[in-house]
């Protein structure tokens, strides 16, 4: 029973371990996700790295490159970079490699399985830190797909970058576009307007008809004050039908400015309130123009802040050793294990005898 139960199993598992077992080499980076008000350089240390981020380290996308990591999106990635199935399979025992004893199946489904045991991605919750591992059955080829995912990673961050500022600017953008079509209708409108009406601003031609019927006002009284000088002294005078003609003219001309500023529905002051309404629909409309492109400068900026980035800390290694398996501490396991089941068992048969015996 020694024979079977200790010696047997030992023996195989120092041929396994010494033997056949193939090496596992294993890749390591780390690296975090942070948001931080300003960015800083990974050559102070990690010290200073650690520092510098305060906190602001982005814990949803560390869990979603986490998540990436072990998605089957990621495993046929990489199958077709580097052709898992190959990898995991050339070179390697008949126990430990994909479709081997312990992986009968060969599917993708088994192959994303197997491909997880050989990822580990932890995230550290005091500093947010990742730590990405990668297990292969070569050095390069760990090193490789370590570089390959933490590709991804920041192929990910980069995403959810252009996701959170498309959302942020996408609303400002639709006011800016809004404010400036308003103020071409506005513009639009008031042109009509001033070419409909043949117009361009009844308050300065206003002023002007103003200023035209004041100088001939002027004109009239010394017009008048002439005429009536002349027919005071001079009744006879052949020029006072002249003046009395020029006095009718100036006070027909003063009529009619007059009228042009305010009469019918064609006078300057009729046509000013609503050419004011267009004008101020203008103004309003540019004023909103500035404000919208000012909000979607402000949303530019805050989106820019709110930025992740991905730091590497440490770049996957090219490991010079393979760090599994254990081969002593599995060969000590094995037998401890089996001197505890040849104790118990010597325990149970020496139990059955004796009571056999009686």
């Amino acid at each position: 029973m020694f024979i079977f139960v200790v010696l047997v199993p030992t023996g195989l598992s120092i041929l396994y371990f010494g033997i056949i077992a193939s090496p596992v080499y294993i890749s390591e980076a780390s690296f975090v996700v942070y948001s931080p008000g300003e960015r800083f350089s990974s050559s102070g240390g990690l010290a200073s790295l650690i520092g510098s981020i305060g906190g602001n380290y982005s814990s949803s996308a560390s869990q979603t490159i986490s998540a990436y990591i072990s998605s089957w999106d990621a495993m046929m990635s990489l199958n077709k970079a580097v052709n898992l199935k190959e990898q995991y399979t050339y070179g390697v025992d008949f126990l430990d490699r994909y479709g081997g004893v312990f992986h009968p199946f060969t599917n993708n489904v088994r192959l994303w399985r197997y491909y997880q045991s050989m990822t580990d991605d932890s995230i550290d919750a005091s500093n947010g830190i990742s730590t990405l591992k990668v297990r292969a059955y070569s050095p390069a080829m760990a090193q490789k797909i370590n570089a390959l995912l933490l590709a991804k990673g920041q192929d990910i961050v980069n995403q959810l970058n252009a996701g959170a500022h498309a959302e942020a600017v996408r609303f400002a953008e639709t006011d800016v576009q809004q404010a400036r079509e308003a103020l071409r209708q506005s513009t639009v409108a008031l042109a009509d307007y001033r070419n409909g009406q043949r117009v361009i601003s009844p308050l300065q031609q206003s002023q002007l008809q103003l200023a035209l019927v004041a100088k001939l006002q002027d004109q009239l009284i010394q017009e008048k004050t002439q005429l009536q000088a002349i027919e005071q002294h001079a009744p006879q005078n052949p020029n006072i039908p002249v003046l009395r003609s020029g006095v009718q003219a100036l006070e027909s001309q003063i009529a009619s400015a007059k009228a042009q500023i305010t009469g019918d529905h064609q006078s300057l002051a009729s046509k000013d309130t609503e050419y004011e309404t267009l004008q101020v629909n203008q103004d309003i409309a540019q004023k909103l123009l500035v404000a919208a492109v000012t909000a979607l400068q402000q949303a530019r900026i805050t989106a820019q802040k709110q930025e992740l980035f991905l730091e590497t800390i440490s770049s996957p290694n090219l490991p010079d050793a393979p760090q599994l398996p254990r081969r002593i501490e599995g060969i000590l396991a094995t037998l401890v294990i089996s001197l505890m089941v040849w104790g118990v068992l010597v325990v149970v048969v020496g139990g059955i005898k004796e009571h056999h015996d009686r």
